[in-house]
């Protein structure tokens, strides 16, 4: 295997039949949950990911705790990321209000061109993990959800499932009550609660998803407020 930036060729061969990790997260808390996929920690000076899960999928880990007290460290972490196909962030959320450096994490992502995934707990970030090397060969039908074919009102309500909070039956009783998501997107708190089985708590929900800007300081930096 010819070598390329981001990780020597030894890592990236091993990388076929094992997660490949620095040696130094051996301390990560997630490692104890990777259970079911084998997992090799080692000294290669030329690796610049966290992990391999797989010779083509590079994955940077983070903490939200840890990115609150150094923000500069996922910037130059990302920018030396090197060469691979698939290139992951994976972010453990363990802040209880997150929303700011949650946004100083997804910004990096985007301008550095990494996939974002989010994990609330150890266990679930070392599930991601365990997919990304069980999928590194598969392509990407393979992990695209299935989209419901036929009929569009199931599609519409398999929409309305994604928002959090939002359950099947919520879904059918904004779908039934609705008729479509342009209406939905039209409609006031006050109409959505006159739907079964929606209170307060999601209606607040999908009044943030369906009307809050996705960069919450858009216009902030709009009218140069933002200071760079």
């Amino acid at each position: 295997m010819e070598t390329r930036e981001g990780a020597s060729g030894t890592s990236r061969r091993q990388a076929q039949q094992a997660i490949v990790a620095k040696a130094r997260q051996q301390q990560n808390p997630i490692v104890k949950y990777i259970q079911s996929t084998p997992i090799d920690f080692v000294e290669d000076p030329e690796l610049k990911p966290d992990f391999l899960a797989g010779p083509e999928t590079a994955v940077l880990f983070i903490s939200l705790k840890f990115q609150r007290l150094h923000q500069d460290y996922l910037k130059g972490k990302v920018q030396s990321l090197g060469d691979f196909r698939n290139r992951v962030l994976l972010c453990k959320v363990d802040l209880e209000q997150p929303e700011e450096t949650l946004e100083q994490v997804t910004l990096a992502a985007f301008h550095g061109k990494v996939s974002l995934l989010l994990a609330w707990s150890d266990a679930e970030a070392a599930a991601y993990l365990e997919t990304l090397y069980r999928c590194q060969s598969k392509g990407a039908e393979a992990l695209k959800r299935r989209v419901t074919q036929g009929d569009s009102r199931a599609r519409f309500q398999e929409v309305l499932s994604t928002i959090k909070g939002i359950n099947k039956s919520d879904a059918a009783s904004l779908a039934s009550r609705f008729g479509s998501f342009a209406q939905i997107a039209r409609s006031t708190e006050k109409e959505f609660l006159h739907c079964h089985g929606i209170g307060d708590k999601k209606v607040k929900q999908l009044t943030a998803v369906l009307h809050k800007p996705f960069f919450p300081n858009e216009q902030s930096q709009d009218r140069g407020e933002r200071g760079f």
